[in-house]
């Protein structure tokens, strides 16, 4: 187990109070969190509720003992840790690398604060480096794949070990594009969500509030 993601999730349990209703993030370190969570609420009888991000985190929190419920379940959510796949130094970020970017992004826009745990090799002077996924309803998603490539977003579809394209929780499928020379990320996103047939985009702008860095121990904030 990567010892920096040990620490940033340790980092993020240690702020999470009790009678919390906390937000379930996907991938590595957010998994790790899990795990950390529901040792820690077993040892002293936390009185926690969690809402996962994927079917795939629902399950590892529940065979943890972890209670999930559904979102709609709830009539807020306290705290939601995440990972992020590349962040900049406004703690914007690229998420969706699991195909999970829909869900988390409806669980983080219904936080009251969200913590985001990496390491430092995601920090990143400006986004790009990762490409950033595109969630596209499947009717008439080649015509969406066509006005990326006219965007020069250098589009390409997400695909599974077999070939055929991944579908996400929502039966959507992934767009992945290159915005390494794109400027402008609050424009580029409100141009995406324009495109008919686009259901999410992985960027996170302004979300951010806390980032965990594991192998620094850094707690950044973001200003504002």
């Amino acid at each position: 187990m990567n010892d920096h993601k040990v620490k940033a999730a340790q980092m993020a349990v240690d702020l999470i109070p009790n009678q919390a209703i906390v937000g379930l993030g996907s991938g590595s370190t957010a998994s790790i969190f899990i795990d950390l969570l529901a040792k820690k609420a077993h040892e002293e009888s936390m009185d926690i509720t969690c809402v996962a991000t994927s079917g795939q985190t629902q399950q590892l929190a529940l065979g943890f003992g972890l209670k999930v419920v559904d979102i709609d379940a709830v009539d807020r959510i306290d705290v939601t840790v995440d990972g992020a796949d590349e962040v900049d130094p406004n703690l914007n970020g690229i998420k969706g690398g699991g195909a999970a970017l829909l869900f988390e992004k409806i669980v983080a826009m219904n936080s009251q604060k969200n913590i985001w745990v990496v390491d430092s090799s995601k920090r990143h002077p400006r986004l790009g480096s990762y490409k950033l996924p595109v969630e596209v309803v499947k009717f008439g998603v080649h015509h969406v794949y066509n006005h990326l490539k006219e965007l020069d977003l250098k589009p390409v579809y997400r695909q599974q070990e077999d070939g055929n394209y991944l579908t996400t929780d929502s039966g959507n499928y992934i767009i992945d594009i290159d915005i390494s020379r794109v400027d402008d990320l609050a424009k580029l996103a409100n141009d995406l969500k324009a495109l008919t047939g686009v259901v999410e985009h992985g960027l996170f702008i302004n979300v951010c509030d806390v980032l965990l860095v594991g192998n620094t121990g850094e707690a950044i904030y973001r200003k504002g």
